[in-house]
């Protein structure tokens, strides 16, 4: 098991995005603090 465990956890990994991935996870990341700023609103206006 020790050696299996060393074997997955000690391997080289993926990276978390590809640069290709960039584009997609910034409209990702705006879409989301955008509706969080919306929700905010919402609620201090209500």
């Amino acid at each position: 098991m020790w050696k299996r465990w060393r074997r997955r956890s000690m391997a080289p990994s993926r990276p978390a995005v590809f640069p290709e991935q960039y584009g997609l996870v910034l409209v990702s990341v705006g879409a989301v603090i955008a509706g969080c700023v919306l929700v905010a609103y919402l609620l201090i206006s209500a």
